[in-house]
């Protein structure tokens, strides 16, 4: 009798799940409340001609950083996302960038993403890095001032 074993590893896998399973579902409930596995549900979606997507134009951006070219030429590219297409810029300098995402940031676009070419110069990537950040200043920080008491923060 020969036993073919090259399958058993997927056993060894169902055992480990199924032992995750109980572990997780027993772990916290020694005086705690117990750990709830989520489950959802999710519906079929059939064709219907009398059902139509709900599609919206949404727009986004993206900061493409280039690599060196000979005749030299600027490094950044301000690319523009359709849900059906994508719109190239022309390539700009670090002051027009500046001035397209100071723009942008006006309309209340939201932060665009930066793309860096695999073979891009690290001083214009750091560079595109740091105008996002001057234009897009308040997006990741927040004041926070110490009160001692309720009165204090009504003054």
């Amino acid at each position: 009798m020969k036993s073919n074993d090259s399958k058993i590893w997927l056993f060894s896998f169902a055992d480990l799940a199924f032992l995750l399973l109980i572990a997780f579902t027993q772990a916290s409930s020694i005086g705690k409340t117990p750990v709830k596995i989520g489950e959802m549900t999710i519906p079929k979606v059939v064709d219907n001609p009398d059902v139509a997507s709900i599609t919206q134009e949404t727009k986004s951006y993206q900061i493409r950083v280039h690599r060196p070219t000979i005749p030299e030429s600027e490094p950044f590219q301000m690319v523009t996302l359709t849900s059906d297409r994508e719109i190239l810029g022309k390539r700009l300098s670090a002051l027009a960038l500046r001035n397209s995402l100071s723009k942008l940031k006006s309309q209340g676009t939201q932060r665009p993403i930066m793309l860096p070419d695999e073979y891009s110069l690290s001083k214009d990537m750091l560079m595109a890095m740091s105008i996002i950040e001057k234009v897009w200043s308040d997006a990741n920080r927040v004041t926070v001032r110490r009160v001692r008491s309720l009165e204090e923060q009504i003054k």
